[in-house]
């Protein structure tokens, strides 16, 4: 389950405390921004690896070089597409707002992808597969609450690139 906090997080060279919600993985946390706070829209997201203070955002070309990373391994990446495709569905179904039946989908896709650190530990590139895949969720979510439809496209175009990243030959 996720708990909610004050955190530090680091935006480029800036850092500041804002209330997340936190959701445990393996490896440390992955957090969601619920409100504006100064410069901060609510949505951003998160990585805290375990022992750190401050949680940094990821961007996209970092979450994208991973995912091709991974996709080097033809295995992994067809493993990895429907999980895509899931956090999307989990990312759309926060709106309007975020529910526990919600955050249960979240878990249930961050234990699917946590599967997958077991069985590709060896040659696993980057992130591991369980912070990737809900990291991918909640920015699939901030899109969604950002760009909304219909006027926009919500998280379609980065979905659209990830699983393009999955299915390209090796």
């Amino acid at each position: 389950m996720y708990e909610t906090r004050r955190q530090t997080v680091l935006v480029g060279k800036k850092r500041a405390d804002v209330l997340v919600a936190a959701f445990p993985v393996a490896s440390g946390e992955v957090l969601f921004q619920l409100v504006d706070e100064g410069q901060l829209r609510r949505g951003g997201v998160y990585v805290l690896p375990r022992g750190e203070g401050a949680a940094h955002a990821p961007r996209f070309d970092e979450l994208f070089r991973d995912v091709a990373a991974k996709a080097r391994s033809t295995v992994l990446a067809r493993a990895l597409r429907p999980l895509v495709e899931r956090a999307q569905r989990v990312a759309r179904a926060t709106r309007p707002r975020l529910t526990a039946r919600v955050l249960g989908q979240l878990e249930k896709l961050t234990r699917s992808a946590a599967r997958l650190d077991t069985r590709h530990a060896k040659t696993l590139p980057g992130l591991p597969c369980d912070v990737l895949v809900l990291t991918l969720a909640l920015v699939f979510a901030s899109e969604e609450e950002r760009y909304p439809r219909p006027r926009f496209k919500g998280s379609d175009v980065a979905r659209e690139r990830l699983v393009e990243l999955l299915t390209a030959p090796s």
